[in-house]
């Protein structure tokens, strides 16, 4: 690490353990002697039983900012990651959670039963502290407890402090590992139904544009409209080929879910960029027209459209993406935190973005911290 310049920003993991082992008082001790060797005064991470809790005490003992990360509703999340390793952590988690100076949501819903919301929440605590530490010119660093009798990932191999770490490291990053020792991990998890006849989740970008003063042109430029802006937006997609995997469209908006943040965001700057010098009559009079567009990245459920029979992917993520696109300039791209967030840890190098702060979203669907995306 570098000897000048702001302590590194942390982002931590670890395995959970139950409440009261006799290793815990060891293992708080070495906890604390990392954070001090890297002399960290922020620190990103949820505050699951066992490790998470550990270091985000450890942090606030410190006098350190904790962000809380959490990757659903708290009333999901208390008995999923809290209680599993007994009562005794419940008082400890709303002392921290009190005692932080922000709490996110990766996703504002419920739990479902899938390890892709585990998996989400750990990309949006790497890329949030990846953006910290650029903005404030140090570097961000994983601070991970590891036990070496559990070493095994989740059922789907999708998330658990493993997968943490190696999500982690495969992006060149430094990873601060730290011993559990001889923890208890008798961990009792709620029951959950699982979606059936096909249903999935995945973690994927979402688009969503469409034209302002569609709504005022005239009969006879429908056509034009037609042509000169839905042709060059399907001639864009196409280009984009499999990593556009869905694509939808009514009137003049634009849906589609695309595989990887970095593609989704050189997709939207390739649409504004080739409708920039569309014909004037698509501009009413005395108005302003052109196209919008909003990008987030999430977990989405992915089935089956009972009414067509198509593939269709839809979720509280989707509606959100959809709430964005209103509220941004017309030839800009508004994207999210968390879509911001994942560019950072998807070698995105031929963008930037620019927080432009809360803004209200349509149809009173709350509040988000938006940035306009533009290429470098």
């Amino acid at each position: 690490m570098a000897e000048t310049g702001p302590a590194a920003v942390v982002g931590y993991c670890g395995h959970m353990f139950n409440a009261g082992c006799a290793e815990e008082v060891p293992l708080a001790a070495r906890i604390g002697e990392a954070l001090d060797r890297l002399g960290t005064t922020i620190g990103y991470g949820p505050l699951a039983c066992g490790a998470d809790l550990l270091i985000a005490e450890a942090l606030l003992a410190r006098g350190a900012e904790l962000n809380v990360v959490l990757p659903f509703a708290e009333e999901d999340f208390i008995p999923e990651s809290v209680l599993c390793g007994g009562e005794g952590w419940l008082a400890r988690y709303h002392a921290c959670r009190d005692a932080a100076v922000a709490v996110h949501f990766a996703t504002p819903g419920a739990y479902v039963g899938d390890d892709n919301q585990f998996a989400y929440n750990t990309r949006l605590v790497m890329g949030l502290t990846a953006l910290r530490a650029q903005q404030i010119g140090s570097e961000a660093v994983q601070v991970a407890v590891i036990s070496d009798k559990f070493q095994t990932l989740s059922k789907t191999g999708l998330a658990g402090t493993l997968a943490d770490i190696g999500m982690w490291q495969a992006l060149g990053r430094e990873t601060v590992a730290i011993p559990a020792g001889p923890v208890e991990r008798n961990l009792a998890f709620p029951q959950h139904a699982p979606a059936g006849d096909g249903t999935r989740r995945e973690i994927r970008s979402v688009l969503f544009a469409d034209y302002k003063g569609f709504s005022r042109l005239g009969e006879r430029e429908l056509p034009l409209f037609m042509a000169e802006v839905m042709g060059r937006i399907g001639a864009v997609l196409a280009e984009f080929g499999d990593h556009v995997e869905f694509r939808n469209t009514w009137g003049d908006a634009i849906y589609a879910i695309v595989d990887e943040p970095r593609i989704a965001a050189r997709l939207a700057l390739a649409l504004q960029q080739r409708l920039a010098d569309l014909p004037p009559a698509l501009t009413p009079p005395g108005g302003i027209a052109g196209m919008r567009i909003g990008l987030h990245y999430g977990p989405i459920w992915v089935g089956t459209d009972r009414i067509t029979g198509n593939r269709i992917w839809y979720g509280s993520e989707v509606n959100r993406t959809a709430r964005i696109e209103p509220v941004t300039p017309v030839g800009g791209v508004y994207c999210t935190e968390s879509f911001a967030a994942a560019l950072l840890i998807d070698d995105c190098n031929d963008c930037r973005f620019t927080s432009v702060g809360r803004k209200a979203l349509a149809k009173e669907a709350g509040e988000l911290e938006l940035y306009l995306l533009e290429a470098v």
